[in-house]
């Protein structure tokens, strides 16, 4: 049964495999076959970057901003890497406009398997029991009708549409849930 776990050298090899396959960590920046080349050369800087993230941040722009804290999880089943969720302390302007305080992702190869809708209860427990957060919220770009429905089993309270920061003419949903 598929479990969440820090992220860890066991689960290297099956999360390279998972970025070959088209899985990518930010959907504004998909992965590159030099990146993918990178992480797998360096496993261990990539787990080191991952457990213990730097204190700044490259925006989408290209700048450099603070990074807000985050308890980052993988999903995993044995040595099978499946997905990564995370969970943000607390939000910085641009996380509250879009973002929110939980993402995640699925590996191409298990979608539509419910992974994601157990991925985020589970993060949702965690957080429960380990931050003072009363609610979190979350984005979903409104062409992301997977992910809608995942924050919807959830329990997901629709705020609103909310246009997105940096893709001209696109939109997203901002959903709340109460802890």
């Amino acid at each position: 049964m598929p479990t969440l776990v820090r992220p860890a050298m066991s689960h290297m090899a099956s999360f390279v495999g998972a970025m070959l396959e088209g899985y990518s960590r930010d959907t504004l920046r998909p992965e590159t076959p030099e990146g993918i080349d990178q992480i797998a050369k360096n496993p261990e800087w990539f787990l080191r970057q991952l457990n213990d993230p730097p204190t700044t941040i490259v925006l989408p722009d290209g700048t450099l901003g603070p990074r807000v804290a985050e308890t980052r999880l993988w999903y995993v089943e044995g040595d099978l890497f499946i997905g990564d969720i995370a969970v943000r302390h607390s939000l910085s302007p641009m996380l509250e406009q879009w973002g929110g305080h939980i993402g995640y992702a699925v590996r191409p190869s298990g979608w539509g398997q419910g992974h994601a809708t157990v991925m985020l209860a589970g993060m949702l427990d965690h957080v429960r029991k380990n931050l003072p957060l009363e609610r979190v919220t979350l984005t979903a770009n409104v062409k992301n009708a997977a992910s809608i429905r995942v924050i919807e089993k959830n329990g997901g309270i629709l705020e609103g549409e909310i246009p997105h920061p940096w893709v001209e003419g696109d939109f997203g949903y901002r959903y709340w849930i109460e802890l």
